[in-house]
């Protein structure tokens, strides 16, 4: 693996899609229900900078449901997309060194574990119940439109994109990056931010523990960002859950997770709180054993 240093995306280039993607900057496509970012916005020598890094501004992709479920369990048996390089991966995005990495950890144990499977309406929700895809025209057979490349853009700006989509997304694209090694760094704040988590106090909320760690100035990055961190951990497992079980290596059903019979009473109705990192308490602190399963190269 490279140090994060390799990282060919730049300040100057993250600053031209910022420019890019903004949401000003956006109209929507009637025919196909998907945004388009006017590259007119950019300088000549902008367009270059991005045609020289093979950036496509707009990469407008029908999807279906069933396409969308064999790509990524396909790419979860690719030996380029292990979980070890993942995990090194998520540990620089944990640091700061490498923001793309953050949402490979969940599209990678995504694809090790999703079952193979057709779209099965959820209980309560418009949604695939195994996997989560959006319901649109599932039913008919139909296929809707993504950009991928402004999903693209929010996973270089470290954030997750926890969804079959996000999880397509990323792999497509991991398969071509070159693999990254954490730093010193950022293995020491890993690190610590479990520390931090293990030694909550009993009785912490997640929203009362996003604001301890805000405090503590332990992560880079904005509230969004550090939020992503604690549902990753979540959704591995790491962070226990008082309402569902989730480890690694085992599938559960995306409306199991999101929408359990009995909701968690710690959120006090935060709308914005979600499974399963909605599910922490301070009292259940970390799951080491799983920790290590999927870290233990960085807690020794």
């Amino acid at each position: 693996m490279q140090p994060a240093t390799s990282n060919d995306l730049t300040s100057l280039k993250i600053k031209i899609l910022k420019k890019l993607y903004h949401h000003q900057n956006a109209y929507h496509d009637p025919v196909r229900h998907v945004s388009i970012y006017q590259e007119d916005v950019l300088t000549t020598q902008e367009r270059q900078q991005l045609e020289q890094d093979q950036w496509k501004a707009n990469d407008i992709l029908a999807v279906s449901h069933d396409s969308l479920v064999q790509c990524v369990r396909s790419w979860g048996q690719d030996a380029a997309l292990s979980l070890t390089r993942a995990s090194a991966e998520f540990v620089a995005a944990v640091g700061g060194s490498y923001p793309r990495g953050m949402t490979g950890l969940h599209s990678t144990l995504f694809a090790h574990d999703v079952p193979d499977h057709a779209y099965q309406p959820a209980r309560r929700l418009l949604a695939c119940g195994i996997c989560g895809f959006p319901e649109h025209d599932v039913a008919s057979g139909g296929e809707h439109y993504e950009n991928i490349a402004a999903i693209r853009y929010a996973l270089y700006q470290g954030r997750l994109y926890g969804s079959l989509i996000g999880a397509y997304t990323d792999l497509r694209e991991r398969m071509n990056l070159p693999a990254i090694s954490p730093t010193k760094e950022d293995i020491a704040v890993f690190r610590k931010l479990l520390q931090h988590l293990d030694q909550a106090d009993q009785d912490m909320t997640p929203g009362s523990y996003e604001k301890s760690l805000t405090a503590s100035k332990l992560i880079k990055g904005n509230a969004g960002m550090r939020r992503d961190i604690l549902q990753s951990l979540s959704f591995a497992g790491i962070l226990p859950n008082s309402q569902i079980q989730l480890a690694p290596a085992t599938w559960t059903a995306f409306e199991d997770i999101a929408d359990p019979e009995m909701p968690p009473n710690n959120t006090k109705g935060r709308s914005d709180m979600e499974m399963p990192w909605a599910g922490w308490e301070g009292k259940l602190g970390v799951d080491w054993a799983k920790a290590h399963q999927l870290f233990g190269a960085y807690l020794s």
